[in-house]
């Protein structure tokens, strides 16, 4: 049993003996006390003033004489207003750090109690990975690892949209403009000499339609006019009836993005269990969506295009299937999930980590599978996140105004060596060593910056801001875990022996933060919002970095320095299975 619900239930114990008042546990709120007020968990006090008969000051009196005199565990108590303020003894803290360190467990996976999917990344073939998939996939890989850590079996799983209209604009337009480049010929990565292809299709396109309107053609008629999107439609067709020549161009294309995209993911450091291709479950969704129609689930319209009326549920009429035979991402997102479940059998959660722009589609997606009569579509869940803006504004594919991934990944590394090197603390480094710094750092700082901010809010990527190494940042945790290293290489073994000490008041507090970890993680699984996880790991870096400058540790005697040589300790460990969780590497100096 913890302190907190020692508290608890000795708080029961008092009203129901004293007062004949069965207290329910929702009404029982004990926090940890502000940092401004004396003590270690504060207990709020106004849901017991009406029973007690007592004004909200003596009724936290009474609780707290009761709480001193029955919890060994208790030292003193202070009352503020309707707060019952209680502080806790060195003992019980100086106990539970030598529990925890000892506890192999603590910094571990909890066992696995259920399977969970999480997707994310999810890219088009069209182009390569850029500042908003930065954000997706950090967002996703995070919270794959925090679930594993609360005990969830996690599958990572991406589903590349690897057809339709977008992969047809890039095919199109390499055929038409590409005189067989290659990423050999031209040097480029193949995602990226794909997506210079998208970008010319969207070039060429807006000149035609440009010319259509000159002529007093309607804008929307221009578009469907426009001799490119004519042929678009015509090439998605011929890919859906496998006609050989279109399929060998989406073949060799594919090859170069997913060559491409591969280099990405592993300098990110992020990889997948199962992949998923929607060039595979648009079968299935298509089916699915006939099946559908057989059974009076969906209807037809005259052009014989395929919809679901989702109007009676307060939504509109959705397509499934145009009237040409083709399909669109709903269909291929109802294939999947069916696929997944059957893949899968005892999942119990799927998470799509996919931007707000797509709430709709999931609102619909997910009733769409209720309708279809299949039962775990309540299990689906959609973590959407805010889209990441530019100074100059939101990023477009179609017009390449966009960050690159790698490109940005080259930066923030070269940023980290700059800051590095101003520093001159390298010396004692070899090259090798000296290159993994930096990329630790540079790739660290990155995904601290978008995993910082709540997921649910929409945020402004700042190039400079992201590469900067001081303030709440990535590199300041990784320095401060930094410091605990050096601290315990100068103190050699000292964490076994007696560290039985009077505590400070940065010493508590500290402590209490670090054995607060696992609730952490347990309450960021369940929001999924690894925001928190990266504001604990500030939070800590703060607390530890005021401790070190306030606490003489080495030079301290006995007991005294024993423990603050173990606080070290846990503080490091816990900073590093944090940082972890947030797919972020710790270097041992810095």
């Amino acid at each position: 049993m913890t302190i907190i619900q020692e508290i608890a239930e000795a708080t029961k114990t008092m009203l129901a003996e004293q007062y004949n008042y069965q207290v329910e546990d929702k009404h029982i709120q004990i926090d940890n006390t502000r940092k401004e007020f004396e003590g270690d968990f504060t207990l709020v006090v106004f849901p017991f003033v009406k029973p007690m008969r007592t004004a909200p000051e003596k009724a936290g009196e009474a609780l707290g004489e009761y709480l001193k005199a029955k919890l060994e565990n208790v030292s003193s108590y202070n009352v503020i207003k309707g707060f019952l303020n209680i502080s806790l003894t060195s003992s019980y803290w100086t106990n539970l750090l030598s529990t925890t360190l000892a506890d192999e467990t603590w910094h571990s996976n909890k066992p696995s109690k259920d399977v969970v999917l999480v997707e994310y990344s999810s890219p088009n073939t069209n182009k390569p990975l850029h500042l908003g998939h930065c954000r997706n996939i950090f967002l996703g890989d995070a919270v794959a690892s925090i679930k594993a850590f609360a005990g969830s079996d996690v599958v990572r799983t991406q589903i590349i949209n690897d057809r339709g209209v977008h992969i047809c604009k890039s095919m199109l337009a390499w055929k038409l403009f590409g005189e067989g480049e290659t990423p050999e010929t031209s040097g480029l990565k193949g995602d990226k000499l794909v997506g210079k292809y998208y970008v010319k299709y969207d070039q060429a396109f807006r000149a035609e339609v440009a010319d259509l309107l000159a002529q007093g053609i309607e804008e929307e008629e221009a578009k469907k006019q426009a001799p490119l999107a004519v042929q678009v439609q015509k090439m998605l067709q011929d890919w859906e009836q496998g006609e050989p020549e279109t399929v060998a161009l989406w073949e060799m294309m594919n090859s170069w993005v997913y060559k491409g995209f591969d280099a990405t993911y592993n300098r990110m450091g992020v990889s997948f269990d199962k992949l998923y291709y929607e060039s595979e479950t648009y079968k299935s969704g298509k089916e699915i969506a006939l099946k559908g129609l057989e059974e009076g689930l969906f209807f037809q319209k005259e052009n014989n295009s395929i919809w679901c009326d989702l109007e009676p549920d307060g939504l509109d009429q959705k397509l499934l299937v145009r009237g040409d035979g083709t399909t669109v991402y709903m269909t291929q997102d109802i294939g999947t999930a069916v696929q997944r479940f059957a893949d899968f059998p005892a999942l119990k959660q799927v998470i799509y980590t996919v931007g707000d722009e797509q709430d709709y589609h999931f609102k619909v997606l997910f009733l769409i599978l209720q309708k279809l009569g299949y039962d775990w579509a309540s299990a689906c869940k959609h973590l959407s996140y805010g889209m990441v803006d530019l100074p100059s504004g939101k990023m477009k594919s179609r017009e390449g105004t966009v960050v690159d991934a790698d490109d940005l990944m080259e930066e923030v590394v070269a940023a980290a060596k700059a800051s590095s090197e101003q520093k001159g603390k390298l010396d004692e480094m070899s090259e090798e060593e000296q290159l993994t710094l930096f990329e630790t750092l540079g790739i660290g700082a990155l995904k601290f910056y978008l995993l910082r901010v709540d997921p649910r809010k929409r945020m402004m990527f700042n190039p400079e801001e992201s590469v900067s190494l001081n303030g709440d940042t990535g590199p300041f945790v990784q320095y401060t875990y930094a410091r605990c290293q050096a601290v315990l290489r100068k103190a050699e073994d000292s964490a076994t022996a007696d560290i039985n000490a009077e505590l400070n008041d940065k010493e508590r507090l500290l402590l209490r933060e670090l054995t607060g970890f696992n609730a952490m993680v347990a309450e960021a699984a369940d929001t999924l919002n690894p925001a928190m996880v990266a504001s604990y790991c500030v939070d800590i870096a703060k607390l530890y970095n005021q401790f070190y400058h306030d606490t003489p540790i080495l030079k301290a005697d006995g007991a005294e320095r024993n423990f603050r040589i173990a606080l070290t300790k846990l503080t490091g460990e816990t900073i590093k299975t944090a940082m972890k969780l947030l797919g972020i590497n710790v270097p041992e100096r810095m």
